[in-house]
């Protein structure tokens, strides 16, 4: 990758490429849906991005090449002190490292917030999520039928 990747909070301008990217990025992978994404507008986009934006326990940094997103991370409250957490990348850009940039902002952001602990849920069938996960420190909680609960703590 010769271009110059870059790595910033999400604000309620990207509203329309974060639908684009999200929309392209479940058609690339089992382990996404856009289903629920479906019927959100780009007004509906801007004003969660911004509600994100302005709050403390609440975080989506998204990973830009070209003025084009290819993935991003989203760190959502569940309490004060746990956020669930997700990572999704462009198919054409895996194995390049982003994850593991994304992983590191995301982490980096959430010790300088209020969360203590940061919670995912991912498919067994995806050792190499799987993996990166385990590389950034977090611990299988609870193993369900189809997929494992992860947590780290950042505090």
């Amino acid at each position: 990758m010769s271009q110059q990747l870059k790595l910033r909070e999400a604000v309620p301008k990207d509203a329309q490429s974060l639908l684009d990217f999200l929309k392209k990025a479940s058609q690339q992978s089992d382990f996404i849906s856009f289903d629920d994404m479906k019927d959100v507008t780009v007004q509906d986009e801007e004003i969660a991005l911004d509600a994100i934006f302005q709050s403390q326990y609440d975080e989506l940094i998204v990973a830009v090449l070209e003025d084009e997103i290819i993935g991003y991370c989203r760190l959502e409250n569940i309490d004060d002190q746990k956020a669930e957490f997700g990572v999704v990348v462009d198919k054409d850009f895996w194995n390049n490292g982003i994850a593991s940039f994304l992983l590191e902002e995301a982490i980096d952001w959430s010790s300088g917030s209020p969360l203590e602990k940061l919670i995912l849920e991912v498919y067994k069938n995806n050792p190499a999520a799987i993996h990166i996960y385990q590389k950034y420190g977090f611990t299988t909680e609870l193993t369900k039928d189809k997929t494992l609960v992860m947590s780290k703590m950042v505090k």
